[in-house]
């Protein structure tokens, strides 16, 4: 099933390639992009574009809970379409009645969350690169939890020669060059807890594009247990499970842009912030009664 599926990934990669470009020109050959490079989102996101747009499908489960407990698990599913002028439409739902849709046209870019109404405004950077960065994050979340023993180890080339299989085990990372390597966050704050991760089970495959780095598939299923910060508390355990996949590689339709309503800016916030608290904000009420005033 799961060959199956990479073959058919691969194969519609290959055909469209093909039927676009006829044979590739003899040439050096391109520098293969590692795994823990073609997972970050705006190395996806620039790839895409260079394939002349894609759709973007993936599913990333989380399950964490304290040992010998019922865990916490939450399933979300993400859509991006991305055509070949860099606009893109992202749809986003999980299993909690959560989700939301962004899509960006040009200069304007439109948000509703679930059962909201689609708000329209001037698109301003950095917000729609990072919209666009979290709805391609699923393969970067789950790879990032998993990188310090993630061996990430070629199995040949592709169907058709034009990506490279790589087979994700549990182990020592390979080293890669320092200018091929992303810089890893810190390990602070809400992160801490990552330092103190025991890896029980990891296993998944990546297919990459030798010419773009472009990820077109993925998948990643890792089990684990960890203490808090400072390896202090009760322990929790977790799985992270993640498949995702391009399709319709430079054959997306333009995304066009939707119905919204335009963004009302509110430009009288103070009065009707004291219209609606009724006078909790006036100073005069809130300000404390001095002795003299108090004196008939």
């Amino acid at each position: 099933m799961k060959g199956n599926y990479v073959a058919a990934v691969v194969l519609s990669f290959v055909a469209v390639g093909a039927g676009a470009c006829g044979k590739r020109a003899a040439g050096p050959a391109p520098r293969l992009t590692p795994v823990s490079e073609a997972v970050r989102p705006a190395v996806l996101a620039e790839a895409a574009r260079k394939l002349g747009g894609a759709h973007y499908h993936a599913t990333l489960r989380y399950a964490v809970g304290r040992v010998g407990a019922t865990p916490l698990t939450v399933t979300t599913t993400t859509d991006v379409w991305l055509d070949r002028a860099g606009n893109y439409r992202l749809q986003e739902e999980n299993d909690h009645d959560g989700g939301r849709e962004v899509v960006l046209t040009g200069r304007e870019l439109a948000v509703a969350l679930r059962y909201g109404k689609m708000i329209r405004r001037v698109a301003e950077e950095p917000e729609p690169s990072q919209l666009l960065a979290e709805g391609l994050g699923a393969p970067a979340a789950a790879f990032e939890l998993c990188a310090s023993k993630a061996r990430a180890d070629q199995t040949g080339a592709a169907p058709g020669g034009a990506a490279t299989e790589y087979a994700l085990s549990l182990g020592e990372p390979a080293k890669v060059a320092a200018k091929d390597s992303p810089p890893a966050l810190p390990l602070v704050g809400l992160r801490a807890w990552r330092g103190n991760v025991a890896f029980d089970k990891l296993a998944g495959h990546a297919v990459v594009d030798d010419a773009t780095g472009a990820l077109l598939a993925f998948e990643l299923t890792a089990a684990w247990q960890a203490k808090g910060a400072n390896g202090e508390g009760a322990a929790e355990r977790g799985t992270v499970e993640v498949h995702a996949a391009l399709t319709e590689i430079g054959a997306t339709a333009p995304v066009e842009r939707p119905a919204a309503d335009e963004l009302v800016l509110r430009q009288r916030t103070v009065p009707e912030a004291r219209e609606l608290l009724h006078g909790l904000a006036d100073e005069r009420r809130s300000a404390p009664t001095t002795h003299q005033e108090r004196r008939p």
